[in-house]
């Protein structure tokens, strides 16, 4: 089984998102000022057709807009506020701003089977911006990460993302579309840790922002951990 990671790492889930809104550059540069060792993002195509950084496929949640990711131009986007006056930002930003200064766990938001061009896209602008050496692709759906994984030819490391919550399917929510994607690692929730540990994958483990669950999850080897507040736990990390 390949090993992705050296040591442990930490990221920012959506940034330093328990401080400032989430998925926005100064959430990203929050863990770049606080010497964080990576990010995670989520990542998906608007309307017209550039990579944008967002969690939801509409923007109710994070700014009340009941306009959806997909059906809107990157232009009418970047003029919603998501929060403290904050706003989308492209992927290419975020690579700006963190540089090799941080690893990005990208997350591809694709809501189904079909091929709408995101895997693609997403590696172009990872090798545009030279940043393959500083990056993970991974996604709940198991059809999007074999298809980047296929395109990549295996350059990027992939991580298959599960867990128990209602927006996974329940087929896969103890992990089996690993059968299908044949991951170089995985990314399970906290719960899942005991049960994905019989798998033989390095582990990243979601979302962990309590002291003793990070301190838990590293002793058993877990390799990754995904905090809100990663500011938090940085010195478990400096040992």
């Amino acid at each position: 089984m390949n090993r992705v990671f050296s040591k442990p790492l930490l990221f920012g889930h959506k940034g330093s998102s328990a401080d400032h809104p989430e998925n926005t550059l100064p959430s990203f540069a929050d863990c770049l000022e606080h010497h964080i060792d990576g990010i995670e993002m989520d990542v998906q195509r608007c309307r017209s057709g550039e990579l944008v950084v967002i969690h939801d496929y509409d923007l109710m949640r994070v700014a009340g807009h009941p306009g959806k990711v997909a059906e809107l131009s990157y232009q009418e986007l970047k003029k919603i506020d998501i929060g403290g006056g904050e706003h989308i930002p492209l992927l290419a930003d975020v690579f700006a701003l963190g540089g090799k200064a941080l690893y990005y766990d990208i997350e591809i938001k694709a809501p189904g089977a079909k091929d709408l061009g995101l895997e693609q896209l997403l590696l172009e602008k990872i090798y545009q911006s030279g940043m393959e050496s500083r990056c993970f692709a991974s996604s709940f759906n198991p059809i999007s990460l074999l298809r980047f994984k296929r395109k990549s030819k295996g350059s990027i490391p992939t991580a298959l993302i599960y867990g128990d919550n209602p927006g996974v399917p329940r087929i896969l929510r103890h992990g089996f579309g690993k059968y299908l994607t044949r991951p170089s690692y995985l990314k399970p929730s906290k719960n899942r840790i005991k049960e994905a540990q019989s798998f033989g994958y390095q582990l990243c483990a979601w979302t962990v922002d309590e002291r003793g669950d990070a301190a838990s999850l590293l002793a058993q080897g877990v390799m990754g951990i995904i905090s809100n507040n990663p500011k938090a736990l940085q010195d478990l990390f400096s040992v």
